[in-house]
């Protein structure tokens, strides 16, 4: 099995490189979905591979999910809903598969809740990805699908991938299905209820049963993948799942083999909807075998560098956009003088909350970036986390993580060195280099805890025209 694995990963990566076909399919969501640097991180989302499952002379998939995004956050940020229909062309088909981060404030939908506790003169929350499934998500997902419509383009709703929450060996706990039915909040004339329960033939709490009646009323196919990946991880066991489909210490995020396989029911669900099915081939391990050589023999090839700089050039800028300055220290607050607490159960990046280093080009020659360096330190514990993230312009478009590390060691400085980024910025363009901070899988909100940067180097070359 890992054989057919690694032989799909290498022809998915070359039809991105080389296909020229005519429909696309964008694909919109989460961590679970999204593209990761194989050198940063063992995470893989189900998006990077559903390519392999498509004929490359006539589909090619653009993977846009984002880690840590929620309908609302990937559609208010200009980097990713408004980029991705700036992409989109007639005849296109859009999957849309969100909720994991949707489940941030336990069920209330955040904009509601921060309005309670500022009339409660209590802080508000600077975590915006909370929906409530049955009002603002289902709202969120009408947008996704007007748009997509408008632009001549197919929306498919995609119910999100299961957590690995196994309750014993033949179930998967009711949260692990995105139905938060067994404990949420709910905000109720101005009162505020938490730890609440409903039965479990009451799906008011159930992103995924709401997701299909969205389907439902606005006529659009639904894959059901949380039940497909339900049944995935039951036909092989805790034990086997663990091990082999997810992130150590994960039960969220897929290693190689989990993404691999579930990209291999995303295509099976679409082929069987009918949907693209012509272009659609389930992969067995006889038709792929013999073409691993061939395929790493071509992929070898298109990457080999083809640079030519002729000047040295260095330039950063540090800017403290949406994090503040305390003793050299980063602390996630909105202003000089609170601390406002990390948020409790996080376990990825939140997209609003960042440090950026921007590197310009002059305005008659671009510049090859060759590497990027700095140390980074973890005050007050051993759970704070970061990505590092590239991306153009004020809009942060073409996004890329180069660099993951979850639980930084407490106090000691971890040296990070990203080289070669194969990034290139355009003459008069600006690169963002964003390290995204969060405290991962804490159940309360924690103060006092820091993440610092130190000997931030960035190198590369300048392109002179000829």
């Amino acid at each position: 099995m890992n054989k057919v694995i690694a032989s799909l990963l290498v022809i998915c990566q070359l039809s991105i490189v080389t296909s020229s076909a005519a429909i696309r399919v964008h694909t919109i969501g989460d961590s679970t979905m999204a593209d990761y640097n194989p050198s940063a991180t063992d995470k893989r989302g189900w998006g990077t591979y559903l390519g392999s499952f498509f004929d490359p002379a006539f589909v090619t998939v653009n993977n846009r999910g984002k880690s840590g995004a929620s309908t609302r956050t990937f559609y208010d940020q200009p980097a990713f809903w408004t980029s991705v229909k700036s992409q989109m062309t007639a005849g296109d088909y859009v999957l849309i598969q969100f909720a994991h981060n949707d489940e941030k404030s336990n069920g209330l939908d955040v904009l509601e809740y921060n309005a309670y506790l500022k009339a409660q003169g209590l802080p508000e929350l600077t975590d915006l990805r909370g929906t409530c499934p049955n009002t603002t998500y289902k709202d969120y997902l009408r947008r996704y699908i007007r748009e997509t419509r408008e632009l001549g383009c197919t929306p498919v709703l995609v119910a999100p991938i299961c957590r690995k929450y196994f309750l014993g060996d033949s179930t998967i706990r009711r949260n692990g299905q995105h139905d938060l039915g067994d404990k949420f909040n709910r905000l109720e004339n101005g009162v505020l209820y938490e730890n609440q329960k409903v039965p479990a033939d009451d799906h008011s709490m159930d992103y995924v049963y709401q997701m299909r009646l969205v389907a439902e009323e606005m006529n659009v196919p639904f894959l059901d993948m949380t039940t497909a990946t339900r049944e995935l991880y039951l036909r092989y066991g805790d034990a086997y799942c663990t091990q082999n489909l997810f992130c150590q210490g994960d039960k969220t995020h897929t290693a190689e083999l989990g993404a691999m396989l579930i990209a291999q029911t995303g295509a099976r669900l679409l082929k069987q909807a009918g949907i693209l099915a012509d272009y659609i081939t389930i992969h067995e391990v006889s038709e792929i075998r013999d073409q691993m050589s061939d395929v790493r023999n071509q992929m070898s090839a298109a990457g080999a560098p083809q640079e030519k700089y002729h000047l040295s050039f260095i330039n950063y800028q540090l800017s403290t956009r949406n994090l503040c300055v305390a003793k050299g220290r980063y602390h996630n607050s909105d202003n000089g003088t609170s601390k406002t607490p990390w948020p409790a159960d996080e376990i990825d990046e939140n997209a609003v909350r960042y440090i950026d280093l921007a590197v310009t080009a002059p305005a008659d020659s671009s510049i090859r970036i060759t590497a990027i360096a700095m140390d980074i330190t973890a005050s007050g514990c051993a759970t704070m986390s970061c990505h590092i993230n590239t991306g153009f312009g004020d809009a942060f478009t073409d996004v890329h993580t180069y660099y993951e590390r979850v639980g930084l060691p407490k106090d000691e400085p971890t040296p990070v060195a990203i080289a070669p980024t194969h990034l290139t910025v355009p003459a008069g363009k600006t690169l963002h280099i964003r390290i995204l901070p969060w405290l991962n899988g804490e159940t309360q909100p924690r103060s006092g805890k820091y993440i610092s940067l130190s000997n931030i180097r960035i190198e590369g070359y300048a392109c002179i025209p000829k």
